[in-house]
């Protein structure tokens, strides 16, 4: 990565979100504020971290955390840019739209789409009527009894998973696991009994066949006009746990087929602002099926701006300044982005699956295009990494909370 010096003279960026957006709009040089409820929390670490909004957080005090904002805002002497990195944070964002943009430049879709994409149960309700190519699915409430409602349930084998990861699905299924794989109806029982009203409501999916290798993705800025501004794909080469775990190690591709589906699909559900479509080929049929939307920026938009799309940079000067918009590229395939203190754990599975050697691993680790972990040019987070870890290990009362 060059060496690049933020220009604090431009309008600022305002970032709820992590480390790897930090890193995706500070490496044009734009100036980022990061607002989190974490002082000490990584992201503001980074060297691309020019400033620090303390905020009580949209989930414990929405009004607060918009007055926190706005006051920040009344400080520039232009509007912020406003970039968004989680459901929770979009949701919150659009329902407070309004008075945001007092302050605050960003783009959105609109409010009742924001909804019915993040909402997966009034997202898998809606694909029906878009035309959108989902596996077969069913919403179980969780305040009544979900044994019965899943009794002539027969697509086996399946996934099950939460609306919304909560601490009660955690601890029934483990941390980290994001959702699981149900070989058959006796086994789907037991997974249900073992899982309480707390747990929320679930999804019950017909399982795509193939790994998460065969999980893709299609990424796109869409403009109010609805133009595609720019556009990418990538697909997931590992992720921890190894079965529907979260991404360590990843690529973008150029892959036609999914940027025609991904296109259909922003078409089909009317859409403008920055999103992510999940998808999964099934390796018996070929066919492509919609996992999930995402209506947010992700830690993709960091490898998008190394390959050559910088999403984020596009939306800021669309925002700032049209007359300097981002001109339409086309993504490098081949880049590869990696979170190494994750993939190791990784890395076990997949060697013990006889996937990969320890040499393979290693040589992926030395010439991995963006190292999320150890980024040399911005090593501050990893030091931050390396004395939580130390003091968790001489201190193991102490809990961290940590997401990337």
């Amino acid at each position: 990565m060059k060496n690049v010096r933020q220009d604090k003279n431009l309008p600022w960026a305002c970032l709820l979100g992590d480390v790897s957006m930090v890193r995706a709009l500070g490496r044009t040089g734009i100036p980022v504020a990061i607002a989190t409820t974490d002082r000490s929390d990584k992201c503001t670490r980074s060297r691309f971290c020019n400033d620090v909004i303390p905020i009580p957080g949209w989930q414990h005090d929405p009004q607060e955390t918009l007055s926190a904002l706005t006051r920040w805002a009344a400080t520039r002497d232009t509007k912020p840019v406003l970039f968004y990195q989680t459901d929770l944070v979009v949701v919150w964002l659009s329902r407070f739209r309004d008075r945001l943009s007092k302050s605050f430049r960003f783009v959105l879709p609109d409010g009742q789409l924001v909804e019915d994409l993040v909402d997966k149960a009034r997202f898998y309700e809606q694909s029906a009527n878009w035309g959108i190519p989902i596996p077969e699915t069913r919403i179980l409430d969780n305040t009544h009894s979900i044994e019965a409602q899943c009794a002539d349930w027969n697509s086996f084998p399946s996934i099950l998973k939460p609306i919304s990861r909560t601490a009660a699905w955690h601890h029934a299924v483990g941390k980290g696991n994001k959702a699981l794989h149900i070989r058959d109806e006796v086994e789907l029982q037991s997974v249900l009994r073992k899982l309480n009203r707390d747990s929320g409501f679930l999804i019950l999916q017909a399982a795509v066949s193939g790994g998460e290798e065969n999980v893709v993705s299609y990424h796109a800025y869409v403009r109010k006009d609805h133009e595609i501004g720019l556009q990418f794909t990538g697909c997931k080469i590992r992720t921890s746990p190894r079965q529907y775990g979260l991404s360590t190690y990843l690529e973008i591709t150029d892959d036609e087929e999914v940027l025609e589906l991904g296109r259909s699909i922003v078409e089909k559900i009317d859409f403008h602002g920055v999103l992510k479509i999940d998808l999964k080929r099934d390796d018996h049929s070929g066919k492509l099926f919609v996992l999930e939307i995402n209506p947010r920026f992700n830690l993709w938009h960091h490898p998008g701006t190394v390959a050559g799309v910088p999403i984020p940079e596009a939306v800021y000067w669309d925002c700032v300044d049209p007359s300097k918009a981002i001109a339409t590229s086309k993504a490098r395939p081949g880049v590869r982005w990696m979170v190494p203190m994750s993939d190791i754990s990784a890395f076990g599975e997949y060697r013990d699956a006889g996937e990969i050697s320890a040499i393979r691993w290693l040589y992926q680790l030395l010439t991995v295009d963006v190292d999320e972990g150890f980024l040399f040019s911005d090593l501050n987070p990893a030091v931050h990494d390396i004395m939580e870890m130390m003091h968790r290990r001489h201190d193991p009362d102490h809990t961290a909370l940590h997401k990337s």
